[in-house]
């Protein structure tokens, strides 16, 4: 990445929320990462990370886009098929190239997971 770009400069504190329902196809059956018809880790995983884009969108200019790098998920209880869920990203801090974004899962009474994710910014023509 480009020392000159200052896209991602400001964006501590950036946050977002999306909604997500549990649907069949999001089960560990359905993904193969386990026996039971409730929420996948690696869907959850997936939700959180798709919200850590939104939380800096607007920020990366035309030139940039972010990767996913590191990410550390606790997933500390079931969601159903039918049950929704509230995935939530906050951007902790930026050091260089790399956004490290705190994550959390909801549903309306109870955290279902937590971690954090790391993303690096890129230059999107040679990282093709």
């Amino acid at each position: 990445m480009s020392a000159s770009c200052a896209c991602l400069d400001h964006v501590v504190g950036h946050s977002a929320q999306r909604e997500f329902t549990v649907s069949p196809r999001d089960t560990a059956i359905a993904l193969g990462s386990g026996s039971v018809n409730v929420l996948a880790t690696p869907m959850a995983i997936a939700w959180c990370e798709a919200v850590t884009t939104i939380a800096i969108s607007e920020a990366v200019c035309g030139d940039c886009t972010t990767v996913g790098y590191k990410i550390d998920f606790l997933h500390l209880f079931p969601t159903s098929v039918g049950e929704s869920v509230y995935a939530n990203a906050l951007v902790e801090s930026v050091s260089g190239d790399r956004i490290i974004f705190s994550i959390d899962l909801r549903n309306a009474e109870i955290q279902v997971g937590t971690g954090k994710i790391t993303r690096v910014r890129v230059d999107r023509n040679s990282w093709i």
